[in-house]
């Protein structure tokens, strides 16, 4: 009888099976809930289409291919794209009788067929599909094209005049589906929205709008790879291409000159900027629309993908109150993202920050920003210059391209501003090189520049997808390169599943080269030094490359070889700078290696001359189990000793407490504390009282701005109990100016640092207190 035949009988029945059944039904039985089907699937004897076909029989229920079957594509808008991956289902089409044909990989899913039978407004009819081509077929019919083709039906001429230029831009996904269940009133406003709520979905940069001969070709810029998205009618490009100018308030009536406008807009909860841009081509004008997402402000420095070393570094340059610091990279490497991060870790109260930027991108709070407006004559250079006389600390200028702006900075930076900028070049030191092209003198650059910074974004592969794989020789012979091994964490691209957008990649990740200016190297840049010797003197160092860290990101299984050869180009660098490199990571891994096995092996024997074999001497003895013997037993001269009025000798490692909401400040503590003391963390006030409680730590680093409880009430609290008054607390602050440090010590405080901080200044302050409370260090 149908549905009380087992799965694993119809399968053997069919000659699918053989003694894999067994096999699959003891792995049930170690993995309490795990399907027979999919338990078979992943001993590789059958295919999930023959798992489908068979569940269909047992079920009686038709079996469907949904990358084999028409599709209709008016109930595909009913579900959401997210409820059919969620579910693993998507509608087909009627079924006759009133009910709507599901193919579903689960039949049996009730709550499933519920939320579909709401979202199509009809009964379903459940039918078996495998998951893999239910994959396949959501990502296909859940494109534009289809979507677009429905909008543009039906358009008539009247339709096509446009609405004057909304302020702000609404992108209601509700209102695109209402236009497809018959409003058709702005059907250009709605396809516009439409395009924009599938870039911003799928985590676009930019819109690429490009006419050609016979369609406009719509592409999505996503983790830095153009994609095409959508193909639409040729005699819909004006009036699509004419909505967005007046978007950007641009003049409609003018197409042989290009134009640029903004305009703001919100999607649900998020609110981005839009940078219109056009340009006269061929076949019509071609529309760029840049995504900017204001959270990009808020980013943390420790959230871009820095090595800890590297970071550290970078800290210790932005703690100097002047010199000229430059992120480097060609277009797309993310220099303004670090440099945006930067003003944000900058920003306080008592230090004045001015940018100058051409276009001002983003509205920074507390911040000056100065647009660049060459036809008022308003340059970078000139904007340098007025600005000297406004004495701003931290001076953030969008990017060097001209010898005058190139001498402006310099002469900042030596007059005791801190200088942040931009230039494109591909490592650090062809960062010196295009500074001398530029007309800055030798001497200049040795004294004005205090570090150099060069970095790439690369794609990150899949984690549902990707397979271990250890680079093929092929790869190495692109790069021309001898291969080495990278160890098992290596990666390959996988061939792309819904998670990545059928892409292999998701998201990207910086990788870094950093270069501190020392006395030895403003030395010999002032006397000229070449490239050549100072790739000398950066190998002497042992500078991590670019090419360095990005090896360093395949090792980890972060990225892949094909990424680091498309990005960091291999013939940037000196032979030995990149065999270096190659030696370090062997080295490295082989070191890893090592500490491995030793944990495999338990702790290695002590050689026999480090043992002290001289013999205890009893008072030792008894100082060492003083706690295991009673009272009386205790050694006379210990019983008759008096209290000493100096505070015990404290010996160990100290355990720090560090308290604060910004994860950033959180990292950099414990990267600048954690190889001397044990760091544990707290989040919030409350937090931190619990912590306090559970392991009363020997000192604790202290925020003051946190929810719930703030620093100064946290501070206060403790000094009151007998119990915890005596730990040191170091206040760490935005807010540095007179009163609110002295607020601070009337709350308690032992010290107070202001943000942001030199990470040497703190470790020298954290070891002061401790040793002031005891502790030998």
């Amino acid at each position: 009888m149908i549905g009380h035949r087992r799965l694993g009988e119809i399968l053997v029945e069919r000659g699918l099976l053989e003694t894999a059944l067994s096999e699959a039904l003891a792995q049930q039985k170690l993995q309490p809930g795990l399907r027979l089907g999919v338990a078979l699937v992943q001993l590789g004897v059958v295919s999930e289409d023959d798992v489908a076909e068979a569940l269909a029989a047992q079920k009686g229920i038709p079996y469907v291919d949904p990358t084999r079957v028409q599709v209709d594509p008016s109930l595909v808008w009913r579900v959401s794209r997210h409820l059919a991956e969620r579910r693993q289902a998507i509608p087909i089409g009627p079924a006759g009788d009133g009910r709507i044909v599901v193919a579903m990989a689960d039949p049996d899913d009730r709550e499933a067929i519920r939320e579909l039978e709401f979202a199509l407004s009809a009964p379903v009819q459940p039918a078996v599909a495998a998951p893999g081509k239910l994959r396949r077929a959501i990502f296909r019919h859940y494109s534009m094209e289809p979507v677009a083709e429905r909008m543009l039906s039906g358009v008539a001429p009247e339709l096509r005049r446009l609405t004057r230029a909304p302020n702000y831009l609404d992108l209601d996904p509700g209102a695109v589906q209402s236009h497809l269940q018959g409003d058709s009133r702005h059907v250009y406003i709605d396809l516009v929205n439409f395009l924009l709520i599938n870039a911003i979905e799928r985590g676009a940069s930019d819109v690429h709008l490009e006419p050609q001969a016979e369609e406009l070709r719509v592409r999505f810029r996503i983790d830095g790879m153009l994609r095409e998205a959508v193909r639409i009618p040729r005699w819909a490009q004006d009036p699509l291409i004419s909505r967005l100018k007046v978007l950007g308030k641009m003049d409609v009536a003018q197409r042989r000159r290009p134009q640029d406008g903004k305009v703001s807009a919100s999607f649900g909860e998020r609110r981005v900027e839009l940078r219109i841009a056009t340009m006269p081509s061929q076949f019509g004008e071609n529309v760029v629309v840049r995504i900017l997402d204001p959270r990009m402000v808020q980013q943390d420095l420790a959230d871009l993908g820095w090595r800890r070393e590297a970071l550290q570094t970078y800290y210790r340059i932005l703690g100097n109150p002047r010199g000229l610091v430059l992120v480097c990279g060609p277009t797309g490497s993310g220099k303004s993202t670090t440099l945006y991060a930067t003003i944000h870790r900058l920003n306080r109260e008592q230090t004045s920050i001015v940018t100058i930027e051409d276009p001002v991108e983003y509205s920074l709070p507390g911040i000056t920003q100065v647009q660049v407006d060459e036809a008022a004559g308003v340059s970078f250079a000139s904007s340098i210059k007025a600005l000297m006389r406004q004495d701003p600390n931290v001076l953030v200028i969008g990017e060097i391209r001209d010898p005058q702006t190139a001498a402006a900075a310099t002469d900042a930076a030596t007059t005791g501003h801190l200088v942040l900028s931009t230039l494109h070049t591909s490592n650090v030191v062809g960062a010196v090189t295009r500074l001398r092209d530029l007309g800055v003198p030798d001497y200049m650059l040795g004294t004005a520049i205090s570090g150099l910074v060069a970095q790439r974004l690369v794609r990150r592969v899949c984690p549902e997808c990707s397979v271990p794989a250890e680079p093929t020789p092929e790869d190495w012979l692109r790069l021309g390169l001898k291969a080495v091994e990278l160890g098992p964490e290596a990666r390959r691209a996988g061939p792309g599943c819904p998670y990545c957008q059928y892409m292999g990649y998701v998201g990207r990740v910086g990788i870094f080269e950093i270069l501190p200016f020392s006395q030895k190297l403003s030395a010999l840049i002032q006397e000229g030094a070449g490239e050549a010797e100072l790739w000398d003197w950066i190998q002497h160092e042992s500078l991590v490359t670019l090419f360095g860290d990005a090896l360093r990101r395949v090792q980890q299984g972060h990225t892949t070889m094909e990424e680091l050869g498309r990005l960091v180009p291999v013939a940037d660098y000196p032979r030995s700078v990149v065999e270096a490199a190659l030696r370090h990571s062997q080295s490295e891994r082989s070191a890893a290696a090592e500490l491995e096995r030793a944990g495999e092996l338990g702790p290695a024997p002590v050689p026999v001359d480090a043992i002290d074999l001289e013999p205890l001497h009893t008072e030792e003895l008894a100082a060492e189990h003083a706690e295991e013997l009673p009272a009386e037993t205790a050694p006379a001269a210990e019983q008759a000793e008096e209290p000493s009025g100096d505070p015990a000798v404290k010996a160990g490692r100290p355990t720090i407490l560090v308290v604060d909401d910004a994860e950033e400040i959180v990292q950099l503590v414990t990267m600048t504390l954690e190889d001397d003391y044990d760091i544990r963390v707290a989040r919030d006030g409350i937090e931190a009282m619990n912590a306090v409680t559970e392991a009363h730590p020997d000192l604790i680093v202290l925020d003051v701005m946190m929810p719930r409880m703030s620093g100064y009430e946290v501070c206060q609290a403790l000094k009151e109990f007998e119990d915890t008054a005596d730990i040191p607390v170091l206040f760490l602050s935005a807010r540095g100016e007179t009163a609110h440090i002295k607020k601070g010590f009337y709350a308690g405080a032992d010290d107070y640092l202001p943000k942001p901080f030199d990470p040497e200044e703190l470790m020298l302050r954290v070891r002061a207190l401790l040793r002031r409370a005891g502790w030998k260090l």
